[in-house]
């Protein structure tokens, strides 16, 4: 379906969109953009940001996930780390296992994950190389 975004050029915002039928919202003339986002794969606007000082497109802003769910956690562990944080009978190991247990969702941004894994690499269940890994996988399946 053809469609056409029309941009007022003073403020560079979007104030109508077009999608072929009928005769168009906005009048044009020289104070409106008319950028064409008929979705189609070879489209350059699709997908990007506009910039109303430099009248071009750019890349869109990349919006990074930090959340995930507890069984996306336990799927980076290995069988032998979840044990051995299971059944720690260190308090502040106790202590993070009951939060991660009981949360419905997981923010890897959250200090209180920071410090969950600060703790599991000083308590020795996992190494400092091996924290970072699990940080870098789950980051990966929350922006999969």
């Amino acid at each position: 379906m053809k469609r056409q975004l029309q941009i007022k050029t003073s403020t560079g915002l979007a104030q109508s969109e077009w999608n072929g039928g009928g005769s168009m919202p906005i009048p044009p003339d020289d104070t409106w953009i008319f950028v064409d986002v008929t979705d189609r794969p070879d489209n350059p606007q699709v997908g990007m940001t506009y910039d109303a000082a430099t009248d071009t497109f750019g890349p869109a802003h990349v919006i990074v996930r930090t959340i995930v769910t507890p069984s996306q956690v336990i799927s980076v562990l290995t069988a032998e780390e979840w044990q051995i944080a299971n059944t720690s009978t260190d308090a502040d190991v106790v202590w993070g296992m009951a939060q991660f247990q009981l949360a419905q969702r997981i923010d890897l941004a959250d200090p209180q994950f920071a410090q969950l894994m600060s703790g599991l690499v000083s308590k020795g269940i996992v190494t400092a190389a091996r924290a970072a890994e699990i940080q870098s996988d789950l980051m990966e399946l929350a922006n999969a």
